[in-house]
Formats: C-alpha cells, sequence, structure tokens
C-alpha cells in the first residue's frame, strides 16, 4: 500500500511538471536576439471603463460575461514615461465624501459635504444629488444659480454640519471638482467661515491666473483638483477680528453672473494633502523627472508614470475611465497563440535552416473596452532575400490557417528593406478580428542558435547559456521519480 501511495504521489508530481515544462517551452523563441521575428498590434490608447484597485491588477478588464481577465499585453509608455492617465472627477474614492468626521460617527460616516440634503442655500442657488454624473458609482453634488444672475445679484450655498476648534490654519482646503459653466463675468469664491464673522476664501474666476494661491480655476473643467493650507489664504471679513480662529461653515458663493459646479470631493479637515500620482514632467535638457500632482487647474486627463505612485488613500478606489497609452499586444505577451518550427533549408545553399513563425491573434473587446487607434506591426529582423514568406490574413476566424485561401493573404515580402524595419502591415487594425502572420525565413546557424538559446539575459523565455529553470526542475523530477521507482523495486521488475 505505501508503494502504491509513493507511486501515486510521484506520478502526479511527474505529470504536473511536464505540463508546466511543456507550457514554459511554448513560446520558443530568444526574444533579445538580433534575428528575432518581432511582430505586435500596437494600440495609441485604451480605454477601460472600470478598474477596481482592491482586486484588478493592471492591464485587466471585466469581460461580458463579468469575469476578469488579462488583456495580455505590455504597457509600453509614451515618450515621456507616462503610462496610464484618469480623471480625478471619474476616481470612485470614499475618502472624497468622508468630510466632515465627527466623533460621535464611529466609523459610520453619517455626514457629508457630498450630501445635497445637508447644504443650505440663498438666493436662488439649488444643490442637487448628483450622484453618477461624473462615472458610474462616483457621489457628487451639483450647486448652480437659477439662470438669471446678474450685476451685484449674490447666490449661496452653505454646508455648516461641522465645527473645528484646533489648528484651523493647519488644515488644507481640498476640493475635486467640475466647472460645469461660468458666465464671464461670473465670480465663484468657495469660502472657509469660522463662525465669527472671518473667513479664508479660494475663487473660480475667468480673470485670475491660476498660478494663484487663492485661484481654483478660470475656466470650465473636468477633474479640477485644489489644495491649499487655510493659513496660506488671506484672512477676510468685515464683522470679524481678523484671523480664522475655527472652522464652522464652507460656502460656495457665486455673484454677478451664473455659474455651476460639480464637487466630487470635500474636505477641510486634513492637514495633508491627497497625492494623485508622479507624472513626468519635462527638465529642459531633454530628460524627464518626476512630480508629485497635487493641484490641475485645469482639469482633463492626469498622466501618471504607474497607479502605484498614488498616495495611499487611493489604494481600494475604483478609477473609471482608466486609459492606458501606447500599448503593445506581442508574440511573448500570449505564447499559446505562437507556433515556431525550424525545418531544414537544403534548397537553399549556405541555410542549414528555416524559421517558420505562425502568429494568430485578435485584440479582445467587450463593452468595459473603448479601443483607440490600432496598428499591425512587423519588424524586418532578416534580410529582404532570405524571406520566403511574409504575409497576413485579417477576419479567419476560427478557420485554421492552413484553410485561408491565397486571395485573403497580403503580402508582405515586397514591403521589406533594411534589416530593421519596421512595416505597418495593417494601419486600421479591427478589434475583435482574428488576424494571422506568417514568416518563412532562411537562418545561418548562429541565428539559430541565438533564437533558440533560453535562459539568461534573454529572460524567463531567452538569452544565452543555461537552461529554462522549468525544464531542470523537470528533468530534476524526473530523475528522482526514477530513482524512486528503483527504490521501491519497480525499476527493476520492467528491466527483467
Amino acid at each position: 500500500m505505501r508503494r502504491k501511495a509513493l507511486l501515486a504521489v510521484a506520478a502526479v508530481a511527474l505529470l504536473t511538471l511536464s505540463s508546466v515544462a511543456g507550457a514554459a517551452a511554448g513560446f520558443g523563441l530568444n526574444t533579445t536576439a538580433d534575428s528575432y521575428p518581432a511582430m505586435q498590434f500596437s494600440e495609441d490608447q485604451l480605454d477601460v471603463a472600470v478598474h477596481d484597485r482592491a482586486s484588478m491588477d493592471l492591464l485587466e478588464y471585466q469581460n461580458d460575461s463579468g469575469e476578469v481577465q488579462n488583456l495580455q499585453a505590455h504597457i509600453n509608455g509614451t515618450e515621456a514615461g507616462e503610462l496610464v492617465s484618469y480623471r480625478a472627477d471619474q476616481l470612485e474614492e470614499p475618502e472624497f465624501g468622508e468630510y466632515p468626521r465627527k466623533d460621535a460617527e464611529d466609523g459610520n460616516n453619517s455626514a457629508s459635504a457630498l450630501d445635497a440634503a445637508e447644504w443650505t442655500t440663498a438666493g436662488g442657488t439649488s444643490v442637487t444629488q448628483n450622484d453618477g454624473g461624473t462615472a458610474g458609482g462616483v457621489q457628487s453634488v451639483k450647486i448652480s444659480t437659477n439662470g438669471s444672475m446678474s450685476s451685484n445679484d449674490v447666490a449661496s450655498a452653505t454646508y455648516g454640519n461641522q465645527s473645528i476648534t484646533t489648528d484651523p490654519l493647519k488644515r488644507e482646503l481640498q476640493l475635486v471638482l467640475n466647472v460645469d459653466s461660468l458666465d464671464s463675468a461670473a465670480e465663484v469664491e468657495i469660502q472657509v467661515w469660522d463662525g465669527s464673522g472671518d473667513y479664508v476664501a479660494a475663487e473660480i474666476n475667468s480673470s485670475r491666473d491660476t498660478t494663484a494661491t487663492d485661484v481654483v480655476a478660470n475656466a470650465t473643467g473636468n477633474g479640477i483638483i485644489y489644495q491649499e493650507q487655510l493659513g496660506d489664504l488671506s484672512v477676510q471679513g468685515a464683522s470679524g477680528d481678523g484671523s480664522l480662529d475655527k472652522i464652522e461653515d464652507v460656502t460656495v458663493e457665486v455673484t454677478d453672473a451664473d455659474a455651476t459646479v460639480t464637487l466630487v470631493g470635500v474636505n477641510v479637515e486634513k492637514k495633508s494633502r491627497w497625492d494623485f500620482g508622479n507624472t513626468r514632467v519635462a527638465d529642459g535638457d531633454g530628460g524627464y523627472n518626476d512630480q508629485t500632482v497635487y493641484e490641475n487647474a485645469d482639469g482633463g486627463r492626469i498622466n501618471v508614470t504607474s497607479l502605484s505612485s498614488m498616495g495611499g488613500f487611493a489604494s481600494d478606489s475604483v478609477i473609471h475611465n482608466l486609459r492606458y497609452h501606447d500599448l503593445e499586444y506581442r508574440l511573448q505577451d500570449k505564447p499559446s497563440a505562437v507556433s515556431v518550427e525550424w525545418t531544414d533549408a537544403e534548397e537553399y545553399p549556405g541555410f542549414p535552416a528555416q524559421v517558420r513563425v505562425e502568429w494568430v491573434r485578435e485584440i479582445p473587446t467587450g463593452y468595459d473596452l473603448t479601443h483607440g487607434n490600432v496598428e499591425l506591426e512587423v519588424t524586418q529582423s532578416f534580410l529582404s532575400e532570405r524571406y520566403q514568406r511574409l504575409r497576413y490574413a485579417e477576419a479567419i476566424g476560427d478557420s485554421d490557417t492552413a484553410d485561408v485561401s491565397d486571395s485573403s493573404w497580403v503580402d508582405l515580402q515586397d514591403s521589406t528593406g533594411e534589416k530593421g524595419k519596421e512595416i505597418v502591415a495593417d494601419a486600421s487594425v479591427q478589434p475583435g478580428s482574428t488576424y494571422a502572420v506568417q514568416l518563412h525565413a532562411n537562418a545561418l546557424e548562429e541565428q539559430r542558435n541565438a533564437l533558440e538559446a533560453t535562459g539568461g539575459a534573454g529572460g524567463f523565455w531567452g538569452g544565452s547559456g543555461g537552461g529554462n529553470p522549468l525544464t531542470s526542475l523537470y528533468n530534476w523530477i524526473a530523475g528522482g521519480f526514477v530513482g524512486l521507482l528503483s527504490a521501491i523495486g519497480i525499476a527493476k521488475k520492467a528491466g527483467g
């Protein structure tokens, strides 16, 4: 019985490693070799409707069945090194609506400046709940005047459901908002009052410069971010003592003309700012430096080098309409879609081998994916005269490539030139359509050796020297398995 149990365990281990080693060997090309036949779909941008940072990795999306899948692609990044972008008003972040925090709440945030019912209005202003207005799942309130404002008219909306009595000047006025409309004569102030007649304010004003400390924005825009310490804003008020002693009210005041703003994030309690990630900024010498994004007066997308560069406040946020920049769907991103075969090239004097590569792939589609422009590109890795076949076919469906008619193939051999040339086979690839690319090229022995090399600098699938780590592990297990058979007497019996 013990012998049978040991045999079963060993067999399972061998079968498992055999499968893994087979998968590891599935690609079979060294991507760092000079003659590596690079092929890829290149996409300028791809929007993913919902990216939940708590449960999804980069390049994952929900398919139409609600299952999370990987795009099996590579983020190449733009020239400035920016990989992804998003709009702050499309960030579903609980912390945006947690102000004010009250001791009596005990973790249940029953009060929120993003609750329209908690605001009071005057002068014809309306405050309406706008949840989902910027993106599904994002909470917000819309503050708008009545459409008939004129010079010297004043309208306001006030949130007074807080009282902060310690260190008011150290607190940050934090806003994430959209300026939906702004008449040329309109002035919008976001005021923080102390309850005794003093206040500080930041304004939205088309005649102001956004470099000023007290200017939130000077035009309409989505995803505007403003964060400024209250102590850096001038104290105003006709009836106060000239100092901001506490925080009692937050007022959005519109004067002289009409305006509409949508508040997505509000906080006047924190002593630190929200960190929206690192972006690349030109250094003037042809290079780039990373700079943390704390404000975005013009609104629009924030280009960041990685989502991991965002502050901890957003670690579990849901990003709507996350955009990937400069994607590549390469051979090595989906090895199962690639077939590599080496054949004798005896009919071609001087060439001992011919490499035959076939790649069948489609760009995934779905409700959650919005594609940009996609191109099919092939890099010429051999001299032109070495190619015996270089072609592609579109919309082959589930057909085997052997069944694709000759008239459906587009010959690319006439597009070759100098070695290293990038050939744009199709400049308007249709996502969801299955493409096939075939390459037959005569190779020298040293080219074959370089392309077949495994381990080392080529990464997991390629390089020089050594061997595939899973293959080595497989051989070790297999050897151990034979030793185990010998130990329990089975190998001896089989041999005699």
